[in-house]
């Protein structure tokens, strides 16, 4: 009734309202009320969609419905990208993103290529079914026929793809350049997003060695890559050092990482957690070390974990003097040489090569001997000892310089009482000399400290311990050091204090993790401070 234009696609004619048409669609708004030809014209050809298509899209536009198919959704597609009708195509996209599997995944992502779809969200959600699935996707000749070059060099340099052995990616880049001769011209430029070190020294001799000579024509760039991961391989010392893309973890965002080597009182060997996401934890299989550490120390993502207490044969707790590196790029530890001396309850530090640790004790003494271990040679030295007997103390690197911060002096462990100090004290390695710095607030110990920013926060630990029943008073208060200033501040207090808890920085919060709370119960839970706000969250 009242219908005023007929649309013409090839054979087909539909009968509309130029008022609908032009309230429901752009394209068709402007075509009528604009100064256009077809304006004042009742019928009117489209080229260049077909009649199935728009049959779909018309009826959308007179009864908000719409039938989708894998068989009709490109000409569907077609039609609403035609007329401009986005509604019709989020629907195809949403639709698509349901339907795609490793069969059809090529054909969906030519087809939304062809049409020049730029939904927000539909192309992320691509992506990330094209990275879950990348490995799997590159066996198959209809997608490796549609990943252009470009395609390709993004996709290997997105750190999504951490699911699958570098040795699979390097096979995957094998099957698309083999795919076209062609693409070998682009193989030196490929080859540089293949991270070589992040593979097994088997893998490199096995699956990549046989392939050096074929493709000696096309690829120098090869032949340095494998050298240079077989010399990563053979300098095992050097690797913390090293900072080279070949070398570095795929990894899409950072992880947070707890070493655990006690429950409650109980030993348990250094199993490695790691935080999926709120509240859930994921055990990492893989080798453990028989090591309660201390102190743990982080170079380019090697963590080298130190002293703290081991089970001896008596079934008691002693101070131990081991060192493990574990390397998350394959899951292995290993062990490296041992501190001079077997040290429970110290400080550590990395400055440039080396990592210090500072004073600490054994079950029957206190020291403040230091010694620095040279992570290129493996080896420990002693160099200017800390000006007093120290255990229980944190220690932090800023601008290059290790700073010491509260802990209890005590000539021995067993016999007197030791004072828990305020006092804050820095190193430069240049010097090897400590200096005083202004004093914390607060006297504590089996605090936490880092570096974030530019500043040391200090977080939780104890200010009082009752000797005759072993009791400890908690001090649950947070302080700032500004190193510009020499100032200490209180910050806002932990809601709950707690000793011996993890601290981390992750996505601009600091992190504290667990810990023995002042109720005397061990925690599980992870407290987020925000240093911008001063404020706490659980």
């Amino acid at each position: 009734l009242l219908l005023d234009v007929t649309l013409v696609i090839d054979d087909h004619q539909f009968h509309a309202h130029k008022a609908l048409l032009a309230t429901q669609s752009d394209y068709f708004r402007i075509m009528f009320t604009a100064d256009m030809r077809e304006r004042d014209q009742d019928k009117i050809h489209l080229k260049g969609l077909t009649a199935t298509g728009f049959s779909h899209v018309l009826q959308f536009m007179y009864y908000g419905t719409i039938e989708l198919s894998m068989n009709t959704v490109h000409e569907i597609l077609q039609a609403a990208m035609y007329v401009q009708l986005i509604e019709v195509v989020k629907f195809c996209c949403s639709f698509l993103l349901a339907k795609i599997c490793l069969e059809n995944c090529a054909e969906i992502m030519r087809l939304l290529d062809d049409f020049g779809v730029n939904i927000e969200g539909v192309r992320e959600k691509l992506e990330s079914f094209l990275l879950d699935n990348f490995v799997p996707l590159m066996s198959r000749p209809d997608f490796l026929s549609y990943l252009s070059f470009e395609k390709l060099m993004s996709y290997l340099d997105n750190d999504h793809l951490s699911r699958f052995p570098e040795i699979e990616l390097y096979e995957a880049v094998q099957s698309w350049l083999r795919h076209d001769r062609r693409r070998w011209r682009h193989t030196d430029t490929i080859i540089q997003n293949i991270r070589f070190c992040l593979m097994t020294p088997s893998s490199v001799f096995e699956k990549v060695n046989p392939h050096l000579m074929s493709l000696l024509v096309y690829s120098r760039q090869l032949r340095y890559e494998v050298e240079q991961a077989l010399n990563y391989f053979q300098n095992i010392h050097h690797q913390p050092l090293l900072d080279m893309k070949s070398s570095r973890i795929r990894s899409a965002k950072p992880q947070t990482t707890v070493f655990r080597g006690m429950i409650g009182h109980s030993m348990v060997n250094s199993k490695i957690l790691l935080l999926k996401k709120p509240r859930v934890w994921w055990e990492l299989e893989g080798p453990q070390v028989p090591l309660r550490p201390d102190c743990l120390a982080i170079i380019n993502n090697f963590v080298f974990l130190l002293g703290g207490e081991e089970l001896g044969p008596d079934g008691e707790f002693h101070a131990s003097s081991k060192v493990f590196r574990y390397d998350p790029r394959h899951n292995s530890w290993l062990r490296m040489a041992d501190m001079s001396v077997p040290r429970s309850e110290f400080a550590v530090g990395v400055i440039g090569k080396f990592i210090y640790a500072v004073a600490g004790r054994t079950r029957d003494e206190t020291f403040y001997s230091t010694e620095r271990y040279d992570i290129i040679n493996d080896k420990w030295e002693f160099v200017d000892p800390y000006p007093v007997n120290k255990y229980g103390h944190e220690g932090t690197v800023l601008n290059n310089k290790l700073y010491i911060t509260g802990g209890i002096t005590s000539s021995s462990t067993s016999n007197k009482e030791g004072t828990i100090e305020q006092r804050t004290r820095r190193t430069q390695v240049v010097t090897n000399c400590w200096e005083n710095k202004s004093k914390m607030n607060y006297a504590r110990c089996f605090h936490k400290m880092i570096s974030y920013n530019g500043k040391l926060y200090v977080f939780g630990g104890v200010c009082v311990i009752l000797r005759a029943s072993f009791e400890s008073q908690g001090c649950p208060s947070t302080e700032v050091y500004n190193p510009e200033t020499d100032q200490w501040t209180i910050l806002a207090s932990m809601p709950i204090g707690r000793s011996g808890h993890g601290v981390t920085v992750l996505d601009k919060q600091i992190m504290v993790l667990g810990g023995l709370c002042y109720n005397g119960h061990y925690s599980d839970s992870i407290l987020t401070f925000d240093p911008d706000e001063n404020k706490w969250k659980e």
